[in-house]
């Protein structure tokens, strides 16, 4: 919804609720959302794009160049939690795309039901996986079935949905902030170049543009829920370590315990969170937007050309060639461990569901944050994902229709929450990793019977999770 909503849209839904009010209106949004996903989802080759302009006002859909699916703008932005680059979006044949977003559709009407008080939908769309409404296990069910589908569709291990999920660092913030920027200055970049390109290529630069403003803006959205906002390589790190100092056995702890955070202190990125750091990207044109020097984030580093070049910008710390390739063995080691990525997804679902107070500035204004399945719970916090999201987007309508747009990238990169409450004062998300979300996870969630418990079922199906570098 925060691709395809006004943010106006967005708050009213959050601020009423999901049950329906005196005149019925908060329902009736969600319900007509899901009729829409119905409708493209009910002959997904035959979608007429006029027609559904026409009948959804400011609706905007796009459609897909090589498997020719049409998708919203909202659709387009969940991709990038399957496909690592907005270019395997663009090339990704039907054969692959269309049972992936008819699974998805399948999945969200289901959600979008039971969240308006309906019946939880149990009709699959065509062409969907099965997976797609199984309820409490479809997201245990998700993995292993796009894995099975890219797979048949000759996708490279690396390419598949476990080898995504084991780079997917990029989504937690500060990570998240860059992707977004980068990408979002590429597509405008494209749109910019294709003013003078010929007729057929500032078409097909301009189709380009809106897939690479779409892949980004799932970074953007990220980086308002709150279980986004912990570091993800960083809570791996402490996980090996806790696992190390309780005497936990566990797959490839030998190699492993190379990758605590007093080994290895960069590949978190810590400098990251600097806004004014950040900036330093506008002084190297091929790195506009993202981390301006290394760590590089997983996915980052998978689209590097040689495995010199994803060693060179991974943030590790070693002496000799021999060093380094033994630290980035253990590196690969850790984003493909089930076991150590089970304390990640831990720590994201705990938050997203109990909420962060937050803050873009240091002195406010603060607003709750929840994220995922629970992002409505926060009318306030909701606003503010979809104040973004709606900016980002209008920026490239703007330059997609008149050439120019007055929407500041760099405004809405500052929009990102980078502070936390804590003890009733603001702190940085750096300060807050080092007290805070420490303490959590070391006291608390890591020696829980629940992380244990997914610990040992995680470990045992998802042992090695995907391939996440091709040189692996």
């Amino acid at each position: 919804m925060l691709g395809d909503l006004c943010a106006g849209d967005v708050r009213a839904l959050a601020s009423r609720g999901t049950r329906p009010s005196h005149r019925g209106d908060g329902p009736e949004q969600i319900r007509d959302y899901y009729v829409l996903l119905e409708a493209l989802g009910k002959d997904p080759r035959g979608v007429d794009e006029e027609r559904l302009r026409a009948e959804h006002a400011g609706l905007e859909v796009l459609r897909l160049p090589a498997s020719g699916l049409v998708v919203t703008l909202g659709e387009l932005n969940v991709l990038p939690d399957y496909l690592g680059h907005p270019t395997e979006i663009e090339t990704a044949p039907a054969a692959f795309m269309e049972p992936l977003i008819q699974s998805m559709r399948s999945w969200s009407i289901a959600e979008l039901r039971r969240s308006g008080g309906q019946r939880r939908s149990h009709r699959l769309l065509p062409g969907a996986l099965r997976y797609a409404l199984l309820g409490g296990l479809t997201e245990a069910a998700e993995v292993p079935a796009i894995d099975g589908l890219g797979k048949r569709c000759g996708f490279a291990p690396s390419r598949r949905y476990s080898s995504v999920l084991a780079r997917s660092a990029h989504h937690f913030a500060p990570f998240s902030w860059y992707r977004w920027h980068r990408f979002h200055l590429m597509a405008r970049d494209l749109i910019a170049r294709s003013a003078a390109a010929s007729e057929a290529d500032r078409e097909s630069m301009r189709r380009t543009a809106r897939i690479y403003a779409g892949y980004a803006d799932h970074f953007l959205q990220d980086s308002f829920a709150a279980g986004h906002l912990i570091n993800k390589t960083l809570v791996m790190q402490w996980y090996i370590r806790w696992l190390a100092d309780t005497g936990v056995s566990y797959p490839y702890s030998d190699v492993l315990a190379a990758m605590t955070v007093a080994r290895q202190p960069l590949v978190h990125g810590p400098g990251h969170y600097d806004r004014e750091h950040a900036r330093l990207s506008e002084l190297i044109p091929a790195r506009a937007g993202g981390v301006p020097r290394p760590p590089w984030d997983p996915q980052d580093m998978a689209d590097a050309p040689t495995t010199d070049d994803r060693v060179a910008v991974s943030g590790l710390i070693a002496g000799s060639d021999r060093e380094k390739r033994a630290a980035y063995t253990a590196y690969l080691t850790m984003l493909g461990s089930g076991t150590v990525q089970s304390a990640a997804k831990v720590v994201h679902d705990y938050l997203n569901k109990h909420s962060l107070v937050v803050s873009s500035a240091p002195d406010g204004p603060r607003f709750r944050l929840f994220g995922d399945h629970a992002l409505l719970a926060s009318d306030e916090g909701a606003w503010r994902a979809a104040q973004a999201a709606t900016a980002s987007r209008r920026a490239i309508s703007e330059l997609l229709h008149y050439g120019e747009t007055t929407v500041s990238s760099w405004d809405i990169f500052d929009s990102f929450p980078n502070y936390l409450e804590q003890n009733g004062r603001l702190i940085t998300l750096e300060e807050w990793h080092r007290t805070g979300l420490h303490d959590l996870c070391f006291h608390e969630l890591f020696g829980r019977r629940s992380t244990r418990a997914i610990r040992m079922v995680i470990s045992t199906a998802f042992n090695k999770l995907g391939t996440p570098m091709d040189d692996e």
